[in-house]
């Protein structure tokens, strides 16, 4: 899955009229995540505060600076189209780059708020967080080392 700048995905996304296509963009990007092997779907990669499952794990890709990929999935179709957005957003790029990134004003951008349910928005911004923690605690261990 390729690298996007948020207004890369903005503009993908304001090219479509309506919701109706919006979700079926949102669920065509959740079709193109790569497949998650079976022995990474485990609690301790399961992203708490999400109705649906969703799992994401973080890996780092060795280089100077080492940059932060991120393998994810969930069982609901709009969920990991979501996930498929933050990915696109935020893999390929290095701890400091993840954390000073503002998620939150592209999912402002797109008008999702207005158009997704609570419990996904919640799910959304735990995922969020959880990206934020990972890339962070990334950049921790890559100091200390």
């Amino acid at each position: 899955m390729k690298t996007l700048t948020l207004d890369e995905i903005v503009e993908d996304f304001e090219f479509l009229d309506d919701w109706e296509d919006r979700y079926r963009y949102i669920i065509e990007l959740g079709d193109e995540l790569a497949e998650m092997p079976s022995d990474l779907k485990t609690e301790t990669h399961r992203v708490q505060g999400c109705v649906s499952n969703v799992w994401l794990v973080l890996e780092v890709e060795p280089g100077d600076p080492p940059l932060i990929r991120f393998i994810a999935d969930s069982d609901s179709q709009i969920v990991r189209g979501l996930v498929a957005i933050l990915l696109m957003l935020c893999s390929g790029r290095t701890g400091p780059e993840i954390q000073s990134l503002d998620i939150e004003s592209l999912f402002e951008r797109l008008d999702l708020g207005k158009h997704l349910s609570r419990s996904r928005s919640n799910g959304l911004h735990s995922m969020i967080k959880r990206i934020r923690r990972l890339a962070e605690e990334h950049a921790e261990v890559a100091l200390s080392s």
